[in-house]
């Protein structure tokens, strides 16, 4: 009964997180429009800009951990909460406190990060399509950019 205890305190806890990152997320999607500011000199503008691209990777980082913690209220609900998505064995409660999301134990997360074991296709499209689309991911470099200049 004790893990049926921690699992509780731990969906409430992933219910509190997600209602504040939908907070978050709302306002930082909120300042990462146009502001209507086209008074100012070019420091402004620049300061502006900078301000908006800053929120909208802060919404782009509080948007992956809000889908990730959906899928673990679900995984709760549906009673598949706790258990590692790999070995199949009990996530460890101190690492579900730690990271209530977590959908590895530890060793097998270890292995991964090392490339020492590479995740069988999920089922879950979502978590699949999501896997593929970073492992595409350019990191963009001023020398990746090719911009015209007007002479």
């Amino acid at each position: 009964m004790p893990r049926q205890d921690a699992l509780l305190r731990l969906y409430q806890q992933l219910v509190a997180q997600r209602s504040e990152l939908q907070r978050q997320l709302a306002h930082d999607i909120s300042n990462t429009g146009d502001d209507g500011a086209s008074m100012g000199d070019v420091a402004d503008l620049a300061n502006g800009d900078v301000e908006r691209e800053l929120s909208s990777q802060l919404a782009s980082l509080e948007s992956r951990e809000l889908e990730q913690i959906e899928a673990a209220i679900l995984a709760l609900k549906q009673g598949r909460y706790g258990n590692c998505e790999d070995c199949q064995k009990p996530i460890p409660l101190a690492r579900l406190q730690a990271v209530p999301h977590s959908t590895t134990c530890i060793d097998c997360q270890r292995s991964e990060e090392r490339g020492e074991r590479k995740r069988e296709m999920r089922t879950n499209w979502t978590t699949a399509w999501r896997d593929e689309v970073r492992a595409h991911d350019v990191e963009t470099t001023l020398e990746n950019l090719s911009i015209p200049v007007d002479r």
